[in-house]
């Protein structure tokens, strides 16, 4: 669906004199009907997709996972507990932050509450590569030669319940699933060789599930963990329209439950068929506009939207907040190494240290915009982010800029005189055009 509306979302980022409604067309997927908590719960538990029903399970060591600050919480995390506590109160609580910066203690109390947090505080764990208390344990290889390390905090328990937002992602297809696990709760190394299928493949990306070696991978490890260590892995997952409404949950085995919901729901509610447009403005929603590393999944989205080969070259301008700044140092690093080399010469590099096995967690990054490079210029428009973001951008392709309209008085005025996109969901909307 392709809609006019305010310019709410050019003022939240200091407004435009460039750009006026008439040249203005929003981009969004209309939403799909949506249901209350209670009831999507009840019809997950209910219909159970490739596994047995809960009152069946052993569970009586189970784990709830969770995921870190930059995703959508699961509004089901008082209905596990309550489903669990009849039959224990052994439970612990996991954070998977993967590569992520550990999620700290307030914001951990505030997405529990209180009364969960003070009941279960000492069974919460936080699994990070940048935790010192984090431990791994080798349990497998997956067909791909990945070894799988995970953490030590999942081996006491009989039972994994992961309950994650389902939501295009830019190299794995899809969040959520087998993600709770890889990367979630994977040690650097297995992270790090898993991320490396991603580079110069372009079947890593978003809404590829089925031939995408990344996803693939991952989707191996929950039944590595059931082979080698006896422990079941389920999930309840769930799919928010684009306006935060809840669409559909699904409980079950981790990669038919994800997959239903992934291409059923998460396809419908993300996706917009619209025509192409040679400036696209782009808004890094929610948590994703928190740091750099996280928002430009916005901008590689909207590359779908971009017509191929015209002249002037299209561009790409993000919208974030970034006020939690770059993300992670191996990002820092990889997008200094290659931000001003030629396209080809990084994809080029990339496959060369992915074959000596010397890629990181956030080698894709440059590979993605290496790939993306001969659709769009891209831009970055913040006007409240630390300066560290600023310096940062200098030292590649990507130009930033505190106002929209400085951003664009840098562009062929070509661009923006008609038919400017705008995609106010730009984290979860992966534009097609028609």
């Amino acid at each position: 669906m392709t809609t006019t509306v305010s310019l709410s979302v050019l003022d939240e980022f200091g407004g435009s004199k460039l750009l006026t409604p008439d040249k203005l067309r929003y981009v969004q997927a209309g939403p799909l009907p949506s249901k209350p908590v209670d009831l999507a719960f009840r019809e997950a538990m209910a219909s159970p997709v490739g596994a047995k029903p809960f009152e069946r399970e052993n569970g009586w060591s189970p784990a709830v996972i969770l995921s870190d600050s930059t995703r959508k919480q699961s509004p089901f995390i008082r209905h596990l507990i309550n489903l669990i506590e009849p039959k224990t109160d052994d439970i612990k609580i996991i954070f998977a932050c993967g590569t992520h910066v550990p999620a700290d203690m307030s914001f951990i109390r505030n997405i529990l509450g209180d009364e969960i947090y003070r009941k279960y505080e000492k069974g919460i764990r936080v699994s990070s590569t940048q935790n010192p208390s984090s431990k791994y344990e080798w349990i497998g290889v997956t067909g791909r030669g990945t070894p799988v390390e995970l953490n030590k905090e999942l081996f006491d328990r009989d039972l994994l319940i992961s309950s994650l937002n389902v939501q295009p992602h830019y190299f794995a297809g899809y969040e959520g699933g087998a993600k709770a696990l890889l990367p979630g709760c994977s040690g650097l190394k297995t992270i790090t060789i898993n991320h490396g299928n991603v580079i110069g493949n372009p079947g890593c990306r978003e809404l590829m599930i089925k031939g995408n070696l990344l996803r693939e991978d991952m989707n191996e490890v929950p039944g590595i963990l059931k082979d080698f260590m006896k422990i079941e892995h389920r999930i309840l997952d769930f799919v928010y329209n684009q306006n935060g409404t809840l669409v559909k949950a699904a409980y079950g085995d981790p990669n038919l439950a994800h997959q239903q919901l992934a291409e059923n729901f998460s396809r419908r509610a993300h996706t917009v068929q619209s025509r192409p447009s040679p400036l696209v403005l782009t808004r890094a929603d929610g948590p994703m506009g928190q740091n750099l590393y996280q928002a430009f999944k916005a901008s590689a989205f909207a590359t779908g939207l971009v017509p191929q080969g015209s002249q002037p070259k299209p561009a790409i301008v993000l919208l974030a907040s970034l006020e939690n700044g770059i993300g992670s140092e191996a990002f820092r690093r990889e997008m200094e190494t290659y931000g001003k080399m030629e396209p080809s010469a990084v994809v080029e590099d990339l496959k060369k240290r992915a074959k000596a096995g010397k890629v990181t967690e956030a080698s894709q990054k440059p590979n993605r915009f290496a790939l993306d490079d001969p659709k769009a210029d891209f831009l970055v428009v913040s006007p409240k982010a630390p300066s560290a973001v600023e310096e940062f951008l200098g030292k590649t392709r990507i130009r930033f800029y505190r106002t929209i309209d400085d951003a664009l008085r840098s562009l062929d005025s070509k661009l923006y005189d008609r038919d400017v996109a705008i995609v106010p969901y730009g984290s979860a909307t992966v534009p097609l055009s028609s």
